[in-house]
């Protein structure tokens, strides 16, 4: 079951309560005590935080609320992760962490870069079938922040949403300064690659170090209390850029090659068999749960090419991919 964390949660509880939906109503609608949102390190399943989208509409009467939600965006809606971002020294730097600290935010969706003769495409790929308003949100959040850390350098050159429009189409393209795409292929936001290293506003040298450093200490936490969920989530997480070696997972953890194997070993696992059972379950829930094509699938799972996908898939199922999806 995807799961967000608890830090987004509290985020978008606290924006409906300002716009006037009953502070009950929204607690009760996604599950949770006053007391329990003052945990911390917690995630919540996805249905909770779709059950607040759905209740948002209803109260509010707006078919953009995850658009507008993003516009609002604060570091505190991904936690440490967020700060980590907005503390950066550059934008090269906050995806490089966003990728590493994944974990800490949940699993919900899956970012993912392509890299094009001059410019960058900035994705996002929905595990489970979200609601059109969590992808707004999402992708425009990016945008936001993104410029709001460059005093406004930073914009996109082009943004892509897989959904058709439910609203003023105009109002998109005013807020992101560029075309808006809808009934794309794909979610996601298209950049030039030489703004990559641009300086952002708030980097604080200092407190980035110990954000990193606190974020090290809870992922490695979870190491040692999850090892293969952790290892999993990295894996699904790098996939798009190509298959992970080991080597870089237990970089990536801190942590020795050897110790990393002896961890998987202790759940009678390898490092390369946990690779081809998250590529085949990312896979089926792909296929069962969203109407992604074929071919952004298979690149997802690190795929060179979308036969070598086809191939796989009927190795681990019997099945084509079309056929599986076919009978779901």
């Amino acid at each position: 079951m995807p799961t967000t964390s608890l830090d987004k949660v509290k985020s978008l509880i606290n924006y409906l309560t300002v716009m006037g939906v009953k502070r009950s109503v929204i607690l009760d609608k996604v599950g949770l005590t006053e007391s329990e949102l003052n945990q911390s390190n917690q995630m919540v399943k996805s249905c909770g935080y779709e059950n607040l989208y759905l209740l948002a509409e209803q109260e509010t009467g707006s078919k953009a609320i995850g658009f507008e939600f993003g516009q609002v965006v604060e570091p505190d809606r991904w936690g440490i992760l967020g700060y980590i971002v907005y503390t950066a020294p550059t934008l090269k730097a906050a995806l490089i962490n966003q990728f590493r600290y994944q974990a800490l935010s949940g699993n919900i969706g899956t970012p993912s870069q392509e890299y094009r003769q001059n410019t960058i495409v900035l994705k996002w790929l929905p595990a489970y079938r979200c609601s059109y308003h969590t992808v707004e949100e999402m992708i425009t959040a990016w945008a936001v922040m993104a410029r709001r850390l460059t005093n406004n350098e930073i914009r996109p050159l082009a943004v892509y949403f897989r959904h058709s429009c439910q609203t003023d189409l105009s109002l998109y393209r005013e807020l992101f300064g560029c075309e808006v795409t809808f009934n794309s292929d794909y979610n996601g936001i298209e950049i030039s690659q030489s703004i990559l290293d641009s300086p952002l506003t708030k980097y604080n040298p200092g407190l980035y170090s110990l954000l990193c450093q606190q974020a090290d200490n809870i992922v490695n936490n979870l190491v040692e209390k999850l090892p293969v969920e952790i290892v999993t989530q990295f894996i699904s997480n790098q996939l798009s850029l190509g298959v992970p070696e080991i080597e870089d997972a237990a970089q990536n953890l801190q942590m020795s090659v050897r110790t990393l194997q002896r961890k998987l070993s202790q759940h009678q696992l390898t490092f390369s068999g946990l690779i081809n059972t998250v590529r085949k379950d990312l896979a089926i829930n792909y296929l069962e749960n969203t109407d992604t094509k074929y071919i952004y699938i298979a690149q997802m799972l690190g795929f060179s090419e979308q036969s070598a996908f086809q191939r796989a898939f009927k190795r681990w199922t019997g099945k084509t991919p079309k056929q599986f999806r076919d009978n779901c």
